[in-house]
């Protein structure tokens, strides 16, 4: 569940993310409950044996709702990243009382007055005119005998406390976990020249593509070998097997007279109203982007819009607002704005137009037929199965494949993980209750399930096969250059063995180590070969997934070490941040996979 948070802790600061839970206010409003399974138990999950109550929980939802819906945030993505924040800071929170890390009363005084945290530091009332924290405002409010009698002044300071607490108490964790991290000298030199010494080849290329696949021949020995050298690839966690039957939010027909009604009432509100076109797409185009303009569009020429819009734009006169437009994007009010016709800017007559959008939706009556359908069919499931069910209504079942704990069902789009949590905790055959995405509605079953391992080769088969019919042409590829190596070891220069075999002569450099060389990659087996060269040495035929290659160095550039020596400071530290970077990633990664966490979130919420 909590993979790619383990993967994104990059950044040393991560401890931070205790902030998001540790300063929550208590704050009640929204609903983001929308799993109808059942409600048993009032605990959202726990955290090696710490309980997370589902008030806790509901109320850090409504906080973070509050806080980040304007940056366009769902329900169902706001409890994914609010279980994921209380997760890690229970983990860390845990980590520190074990080790028995402390703040003293002193120390919290003196850091709170003196050095507070920066989000109390980017808080416009402590910021001078340009806009940079101001210790003597912050001072002056800490010491004002009127900051004190205001309860929620008090409030606000109990805060500030409570994240400089929790801030010294991960700072002085940090120090613990880094305090063995090192770069020894040889590594700063290895990591300079690995950036710096940089090479020039010569090159000759067949790509795999120019081998025919009737050339290549695969065996079942060879495909088992192949299977076998690809197992670390091919390993998979603890899966489920699901499969649905989706109930589409399509627009009936009536639904689309109805906006388009809307969308003729709207004109004649411009245009026998005197409506402002700006201000009415302001409040109800749904294209935003154009909407936070007023609905403009700018200049554009033909065979820039859709042919349906584009056609009314280009045949409308300046500020005439026209009829309602129908396109596959929804129902449209065009306003002329000017014609623009050819100049040095553009050969073609343009025009600078506006538009109102006003999207297809459902109408209510639509989603409750929509919704009606799919619940009872839910109940015919739960009676016969999703499969029996499905062929007496005449309903398509989709496969949704093997699913990790922490995915969704494929093909139905953001916010089905907790149905997926829901069948990891469940028998197989369990028909879940209707599921609602942008999608539609929709009813899923629990087809079956494995415990972590490899996928069989016939599931993998395809993948198989076509990893190794890619490296066999490569190799045949490489076979093709034999001949011209074998002539430069007979004494034949280089470009004259590569003209004799049709082939032409590349040029690749200067590139380091890590560079990305076009045509090889980068942390290729070419970059590496180029490297091993000595001056005018031609490199073994190398083979890649692409094809092969065979290289002539021609130039070395070797490092200016009077440049490491100035760059050593900086290079030193870039890597104790990566270094340190990579601890911490591997320290949270073992607390992460030995604790004992249970979520039980899909008995509450949709996500």
């Amino acid at each position: 569940m909590m993979t790619k948070l383990r993967e994104s802790t990059g950044l040393i600061m991560w401890f931070v993310i205790i902030a998001f839970v540790g300063l929550i206010v208590v704050e009640w409003g929204a609903d983001f409950s929308g799993s109808s399974g059942s409600r048993g138990s009032d605990t959202v999950g726990s955290i090696n044996g710490e309980e997370i109550p589902l008030r806790q929980f509901q109320a850090a939802l409504s906080s973070a709702a509050r806080q980040q819906r304007e940056a366009g945030r769902k329900d169902g993505q706001l409890v994914r990243e609010v279980w994921d924040s209380m997760v890690s800071e229970a983990l860390i929170r845990q980590q520190v009382e074990q080790m028995g890390i402390q703040v003293s009363d002193e120390e919290l005084a003196y850091f709170t007055r003196l050095a507070p945290p920066p989000a109390v530091q980017q808080l416009p009332a402590f910021q001078n005119e340009d806009g940079e924290f101001d210790p003597a405002l912050y001072q002056q409010f800490l010491t004002d005998p009127n900051t004190h009698a205001d309860e929620s002044n008090r409030a606000f300071i109990l805060q500030v406390e409570s994240m400089q607490h929790s801030m010294l108490l991960n700072q002085r964790l940090q120090s613990l976990l880094l305090e063995t991290v090192r770069v020894t000298p040889q590594e700063l030199r290895q990591f300079y020249v690995e950036q710096n010494e940089k090479v020039t080849v010569d090159y000759v290329y067949v790509a795999a593509t120019t081998v025919d696949e009737s050339e290549v021949t695969l065996t079942e020995t060879g495909l088992l070998a192949q299977y076998d050298e690809m197992a670390s690839q091919l390993q998979h966690p603890e899966q489920i097997q699901a499969s649905f039957v989706l109930f589409s939010r399509v627009p009936s027909a009536a639904d689309s007279v109805e906006i388009e009604e809307e969308a003729h009432r709207l004109r004649r509100e411009i245009v026998d109203g005197g409506a402002d076109f700006a201000d009415m797409a302001v409040a109800v185009s749904e294209d935003e982007v154009s909407a936070a303009n007023g609905g403009e569009l700018g200049a554009f020429g033909r065979g820039s819009m859709v042919p349906e819009f584009e056609e009314v734009a280009f045949a409308l006169s300046p500020g005439d607002v026209s009829q309602p437009v129908r396109t596959n994007y929804g129902w449209h009010l065009i306003r002329t704005d000017e014609i623009l016709p050819p100049d040095d800017e553009s050969p073609e007559e343009r025009v600078r137009a506006s538009h109102i959008l006003l999207k297809f939706r459902p109408s209510p009556e639509t989603e409750e037929q929509a919704l009606e359908t799919a619940e009872a069919f839910q109940t015919l499931a739960v009676e016969r199965g999703l499969s029996a069910a499905a062929a007496i209504e005449g309903f398509e079942v989709r496969p949704a494949g093997w699913i990790a704990e922490g995915g969704g069902l494929s093909g139905l789009g953001d916010g089905t993980q907790w149905i997926v949590s829901r069948f990891f905790d469940s028998e197989i055959g369990e028909i879940g209750p209707v599921g609602s995405t942008d999608a539609g509605y929709y009813v899923a079953a629990l087809d079956g399930s494995r415990p972590e391992g490899t996928v069989p080769l016939e599931e993998a088969r395809q993948q198989v096969e076509w990893t190794l019919k890619s490296r066999r042409r490569s190799e045949i590829a490489g076979q093709r250059l034999q001949p011209i190596r074998q002539a430069v070891q007979s004494g034949q220069d280089f470009a004259s063995a590569a003209a004799e075999a049709e082939l032409e002569i590349r040029s690749g450099g200067p590139f380091s180590r890590t560079d990305f060389v076009p045509g090889a990659g980068r942390g290729s087996r070419f970059i590496g070969a180029a490297f091993e060269l000595s001056d005018g040495q031609v490199s073994d035929v190398v083979v890649q997934n692409n094809g092969a290659y065979l290289l002539r160095l021609s130039q070395r550039d070797q490092v200016d070490e009077s440049a490491f020596v100035e760059s050593r400071a900086a290079i030193e530290e870039q890597l104790l941040q990566t270094r340190r970077s990579e601890a911490l990633q591997v320290w949270f990664a073992q607390i992460f996979e030995s604790a004992d966490i249970q979520d039980h979130r899909h008995l509450f919420y949709s996500f």
